[in-house]
This record gives C-alpha cells, sequence and structure tokens, in this order.
C-alpha cells in the first residue's frame, strides 16, 4: 500500500544539540552554530537562554536579527531552515572586559542522506 506520496523516500533524521557560550561584550557577531549546507538541509527549533548580559544579547537565525534579550530572557521558534545561529553581546557604554553568557539548545530535523 502507497501513502500517496505524502512521505519522503528517506526518513527524517533529529538530533538534539545544547551547548553553553561566553563571549566579551565587544558588539561582535559570533557564530554559534552552522550547518554544513552542501549536505543537509536542517529545519527545526532554536531556543537561545541567556543568563548574563551586558546591554543586551542579539540573536540572529540564518543572518537575520530575530530577537534582543537580556539577562534571564530566552527565545524559542521554530524555523523551516536552518543555516546558522549567531549572537552579538552588546558592549556597554565605556564598558571593558564584560562577559555575556547562555545557552543554546536546538532540535534539528533533516532528511538522512
Amino acid at each position: 500500500m502507497s501513502c500517496g506520496g505524502c512521505c519522503p523516500d528517506r526518513p527524517i533524521a533529529t538530533d538534539e544539540v545544547c551547548q553553553n557560550w561566553e563571549f566579551r561584550c565587544d558588539s561582535t557577531d559570533r557564530t554559534i552554530w552552522e550547518a554544513d549546507g552542501d549536505v543537509i538541509k536542517p529545519f527545526g527549533t532554536v531556543t537561545v537562554l541567556v543568563e548574563n548580559s551586558c546591554d543586551g544579547v542579539e540573536v540572529y537565525v540564518n543572518d537575520t536579527l530575530i530577537a534582543t534579550l537580556t539577562e534571564g530572557q530566552s527565545f524559542s521558534k521554530t524555523f523551516n531552515s536552518l543555516k546558522k545561529v549567531s549572537i552579538t553581546c552588546l558592549k556597554p557604554d565605556g564598558s571593558t572586559g564584560s562577559i555575556c553568557c547562555g545557552k543554546l539548545c536546538m532540535t534539528v530535523h533533516y532528511l538522512n542522506p
């Protein structure tokens, strides 16, 4: 019996990613996860939690700003295409040596090659 074309030819694989990040608050964009776009075309849910921030943390998915968070805040959203997740720890005026930190958790789905 056929499912009428509703099922993919290859099964969908799922990975769970959870990692801590810690950077200086210097307004530098830092990639914290990136897919190998030549191999897989992932989609899934991205969750970013900010444990400590200086002047806010900008969260980018696929080079698009999706949220600006402060200490204790989190953001979660499901994307139909995932290429890259990056953050920018914003530098407060006159501040030096400050650190921002948090956690990235993702549920990533992709067609099994």
